[in-house]
């Protein structure tokens, strides 16, 4: 388990208590002014309201850019991240034409078929010419197709069981199947490397 030193929690909390304050002392601030400068808006439903408006335009804006962030190159373990800049307090960001080069540490792709590869990518290719993207989905919206079929068919002769399926993502296997296979009492014993769903 990874543990994080106290002054770096203390201040981080402090930081953000700090944040929070300061955020709270501005919209009184704001509340104010707008009351003192302008009369014409009585009656009307205010615009922004509540902590969720608070939260984006307090805190959100701050660190806008460590999120939604474009990249420029194959989503592999290393890849390229196109940089921003804002000349608002980050409430947009423009593009430029620079990259940095970057870690990869929040990806689904987990066999690495996501990225360039010489032998995988070609054929990545082909199927989608011949499959199209529908297979992406899951075979009750897009159907099950040749390829389907013969997967389960090599599973089948693979495990030397009559039947085998095949599906497409962990959580779907783990929160729909598995409950209809096994029941009360029933024991499941899974890999350490199990999809953590």
């Amino acid at each position: 388990m990874i543990t994080i030193p106290y002054l770096t929690a203390v201040s981080t909390y402090f930081s953000y208590g700090l944040i929070f304050a300061f955020g709270h002392l501005r919209d009184f601030f704001r509340r104010f002014l707008d009351w003192w400068l302008t009369s014409n808006l009585q009656g009307y439903a205010p615009i922004c309201l509540g902590h969720e408006d608070f939260y984006i335009r307090r805190f959100y804006h701050r660190i806008h850019d460590c999120f939604e962030r474009p990249i420029s190159s194959a989503p592999d373990a290393w890849f390229d991240v196109v940089e921003r800049y804002s000349n608002d307090n980050n409430k947009t960001l423009k593009r430029t034409t620079k990259t940095s080069r970057c870690l990869n540490l929040g990806s689904y792709n987990y066999l690495g078929f996501g990225s360039l590869d010489e032998y995988c990518t070609p054929r990545v290719i082909e199927s989608l010419k011949k499959f199209s993207a529908s297979t992406c989905s899951s075979r009750v919206d897009a159907g099950t197709t040749s390829v389907h079929a013969e997967l389960e068919e090599c599973v089948t002769r693979f495990v030397g069981k009559p039947a085998a399926v095949v599906f497409g993502m962990g959580y779907a296997t783990n929160s729909a199947i598995i409950p209809v296979l096994i029941g009360k009492g029933g024991l499941i014993i899974s890999d350490s490397l199990n999809h953590s769903s």
